[in-house]
């Protein structure tokens, strides 16, 4: 009787720890809303979910490779562009980026040439269309690279004619980005970011502003 007495007691407290482990299982702990609420203020994901997001950008535009003749060219200029990247629950993101940027450009005047005199001008510029893998590597930094290539346009002008050639070059791209959550505004900050278009070896450096919007999530 004694024997039975005692397997019904363990049998009791067997069934009180298993219960208390699947109540402790099952319910939210201060420490879980604290982390949910967490989440739901910073934006983070949550495990097993994504978020699209655009990226718009602008800002100035440097040509630094070298020019094969001894003309005086203007590397100054602008530069834009669009990414949509994919956020997916982990740091790795996969996306497309497009845009417009200068490259470089000259303006003669009164040259002399085999077929008399003229004026003449010429402004080189390129349109990415690029692959890019961006993954965040410490807060607010981000690293990005681009795999694809550019549609590289020139204008040219003489003799009062307008030639414009457009033709596709291979090429890379590679950023920094810092970006910031601002309470009044969508995710903004700055980005340092190099457009190589290897077959005919432009390259130019930029530095752009950009705005960042969720457009799916």
């Amino acid at each position: 009787m004694m024997r039975h007495l005692q397997y019904t007691i363990c049998a009791c407290c067997l069934l009180l720890v298993v219960s208390e482990g699947s109540a402790a299982v099952f319910t939210s702990s201060p420490v879980d809303d604290t982390a949910a609420a967490h989440i739901s203020s910073t934006g983070i994901s949550e495990p097993d979910t994504f978020t699209v997001m655009a990226t718009l950008a602008g800002g100035y535009a440097q040509y630094i490779m070298p020019y094969p003749s001894g003309l005086e060219i203007d590397r100054r200029g602008w530069a834009f562009s669009a990414r949509l990247l994919w956020h997916p629950d982990h740091r790795l993101r996969l996306g497309v980026e497009s845009g417009w940027t200068s490259l470089y450009s000259y303006d003669l005047r009164d040259v002399e040439t085999s077929f008399g005199r003229t004026d003449a001008s010429l402004s080189l510029s390129a349109i990415p269309a690029l692959v890019v893998f961006s993954m965040q590597v410490l807060g607010p930094v981000s690293l990005s690279a681009g795999v694809g290539g550019y549609f590289v346009r020139s204008h040219a002008r003489s003799f009062g004619e307008t030639v414009d050639v457009s033709r596709f070059s291979q090429g890379w791209m590679g950023a920094v980005t810092v970006s910031r959550v601002l309470p009044f505004a969508p995710v903004s900050g700055l980005e340092l970011k190099w457009y190589g278009a290897t077959e005919f070896g432009d390259g130019v450096l930029t530095a752009q502003l950009l705005v960042q919007l969720n457009v799916l999530r």
